[in-house]
């Protein structure tokens, strides 16, 4: 029997013996807390199914296993909503029609060599700039941080929505979409190439980068995506004959399909290729304790929750607020309630899915530190997952009111000044390259401690932005560092080709003359405004030809409050000196200096205490805090007068005694 009419056989009687998997519109569900065996067929964009040719063709000659891409749309969309997945808190950025929440990390866009860290975000945060507004396009911004988005939103564009006449956009109609990519947290650890998805997605392999990171298969050519959207010019139709994919045969079984180790709890390895934060700069990770509620075996998904429509809980105050509920989502509760109720009205079903989702937002707020310690406002939710009810014995309550539960249990332990710290975003943490060092851009520092939108003293994170722009009316319009590069040509201020090996992330700080040479350059035949440069909370300019730097609001830092790593509350602040450890002449929390940093020299940064960065009256808290000097002999003066208080006391009542029994005592006579 030859080889191929052997194989032909045993695929026959295995979908014979095994039905293949085929979900209905509506979507296939378990509805169990055992995990389905997810044996799938793949399905490329189109919706076809990818079968690999058989291993030999008809003349018995060896033949590679080569088919389109698979789309995760198509292949996990047949079962699960799509389009509502799409709504999740890690794709909507983008929608205009998304509450923006709680300022959280931005983007960063960063550029070592013109110095610039320029924040970024589609949520509009104040502090942020929208890529439009800076000139980027949505293409732009796939390419500048695809590393850590994991696609969806601006990555999948409709075709005709797309206008060829874009130069940038419309590469997408080669490079294909950026699709959500399931499998970057629903793959069990391990079982994801982050550093390959990565490869494919800097080469432009948008549409290839799923199967190539899921290790499915590897791309089909030597050209890349990236070569022919550069070599297609309109109005020529976009090539269709690109690259397929080889596929590993082995991945498939004989009914051609392929089997992944999926799970709907993604484990906090999984969440840290994304959300690692390092206050430790180096190989410091064998000291670090880690989060104690990681100690304790919860995982990050216990309090960041999702239901199917991955609107992530982020676990602070108010955040109900902040999560609206989509038509989308009640239509799908809708149709069950259509579905048990035949005499329901379709209005009436949507009403009461309506309502039911928005009693449900009241779980959001047990999920936050106060909800899951104390109920917050309905104690019987408090508990939650074992967690203890704190005591707080002698803590007077008013402090519940002044602070957020970080500002004792969050981040690292306050110190004199703050820390440098690298994020998983902004650094490309999870990526390998050349050891990450204080001065690598961008320089983030850590913890701040400001008020929150309660009033709260809470610890944030802060980044001042470094960028060349121009001042016009008051505001300053950043400039891409390619416009930059481009207008003040070879005079920028270049790193020397022997000094890459030892500083590969140019980290070396611009001099006054430096800045002051470039401005010149970027400030000839200017008519659409003043050139101007900001770094480390100033605003540099040039005054008759002369450097001038002074403090400018757009030269603020950005901001966002941190949660993690909590520590226990052996390790809170005022577990070591009690109440001086906020009250004192010398407590971080008001008094340490918070150093603006960036690519300058540090001695013309801005430098200010905890308390002014607040806005708080230092005569205020430096008096207050002065009292504590003296609170011990106000202890023992308190002791002393309540001793004295109480002799006085127990005399007067032996005295009483002494003349009721006399008066007793002639009474009898």
């Amino acid at each position: 029997m030859s080889s191929l009419l052997r194989i032909s056989l045993l695929v026959a009687l295995a979908a014979l013996g095994r039905p293949t998997v085929s979900c209905a519109a509506e979507g296939l569900k378990t509805e169990s807390r055992t995990p389905f065996r997810h044996v799938i067929p793949l399905r490329d964009v189109e919706g076809n199914q990818i079968i690999p040719a058989p291993e030999f063709d008809e003349q018995g000659k060896p033949q590679e296993a080569r088919g389109n891409p698979f789309s995760i749309a198509q292949t996990c969309g047949r079962c699960h909503e799509y389009s509502i997945i799409g709504q999740g808190w890690h794709f909507n950025a983008a929608r205009g029609n998304v509450k923006p929440g709680r300022p959280g990390e931005p983007w960063i866009l960063t550029d070592p060599a013109t110095r610039t860290q320029i924040p970024v975000s589609y949520r509009g945060w104040p502090g942020t700039f929208k890529p439009a507004d800076i000139g980027l396009t949505d293409y732009d911004f796939l390419l500048a941080f695809s590393r850590h988005f994991p696609g969806g939103g601006v990555g999948e564009p409709a075709k005709d929505k797309i206008d060829t006449a874009d130069v940038r956009m419309r590469r997408m109609l080669v490079t294909g979409a950026m699709e959500i990519d399931c499998l970057i947290c629903h793959n069990r650890q391990g079982a994801y190439a982050h550093e390959a998805r990565y490869k494919a997605l800097n080469n432009e392999n948008f549409k290839w980068a799923p199967t190539i990171a899921s290790e499915v298969g590897v791309y089909g050519a030597s050209r890349m995506a990236k070569t022919f959207a550069d070599s297609w010019r309109p109005p020529r139709p976009a090539p269709t004959n690109l690259p397929p994919v080889k596929y590993e045969r082995d991945r498939f079984d004989l009914a051609n399909e392929v089997k992944f180790d999926v799970t709907r709890r993604p484990s906090p390895e999984t969440c840290y290729y994304c959300h690692t934060s390092d206050s430790r700069v180096g190989d410091a990770r064998w000291h670090s304790d880690r989060d104690v509620h990681m100690r304790a075996g919860m995982t990050c998904i216990d309090c960041h929750r999702n239901g199917i429509d991955h609107m992530v809980v982020r676990g602070y105050e108010g955040e109900t607020a902040d999560r609206a509920i989509t038509d989308d989502m009640i239509l799908l509760r809708a149709r069950v309630f259509l579905r048990d109720d035949g005499q329901l009205k379709e209005a009436d079903a949507r009403k009461l899915a309506e309502s039911q989702l928005r009693n449900e937002l009241g779980y959001v707020e047990t999920l936050s530190c106060r909800g899951c310690h104390y109920g917050s406002e309905n104690p019987k939710f408090a508990g939650r997952l074992g967690a203890p009810h704190p005591e707080h014995t002698g803590f007077p309550p008013i402090h519940f009111e002044k602070l957020s539960c970080t500002a004792c249990h969050s981040g690292p332990v306050p110190a004199d000044t703050t820390q440098i710290v690298h994020t998983a975003l902004a650094h490309k943490l999870g990526l390998p390259g050349p050891v990450r060092g204080e001065g690598t851009a961008p320089i983030i520092v850590q913890p701040v401690f400001l008020r929150d939108a309660s009033g709260r003293i809470a610890p944030h994170k802060a980044v001042w932005p470094s960028y060349w722009g121009t001042l016009k009316e008051g505001k300053v319009r950043p400039m891409l560092p390619d416009e930059v590069t481009k207008a003040s040509g070879d005079k920028f201020p270049a790193q020397p080709k022997d000094d890459v090996e030892r500083d590969p992330y140019n980290t070396r700080p611009l001099t006054d003359p430096q800045i002051k040479d470039v401005l010149t350059l970027l400030s000839s035949g200017r008519t659409n405004g003043e050139a101007v440069y900001l770094a480390a909370g100033k605003l540099y300019r040039l005054d008759g030809g002369n450097l001038k730097s002074d403090e400018h609001e757009a030269a603020k830092p950005y901001t966002w409050a941190l949660a993690h790593d909590v520590r226990s509350k052996a390790q809170a602040v005022g577990a070591t000196k009690g109440c001086a450890d906020c009250h004192s002449q010398d407590s971080p929390i008001y008094f340490a200096t918070v150093t603006a940093r960036g690519p300058v020299d540090p001695k013309n940064a801005v430098t200010k205490a905890q308390w002014e960065l607040r806005g708080d009256d230092p005569k205020l808290a430096g008096t207050f805090a002065f009292t504590f000097k003296f609170r011990p002999l106000l202890k023992i003066m308190t002791i002393f007068c309540a001793v004295v208080i109480l002799g006085v006391i127990v005399g007067r009542v032996a005295v009483w005694l002494g003349g009721f029994r006399n008066r007793g005592q002639s009474d009898t006579y």
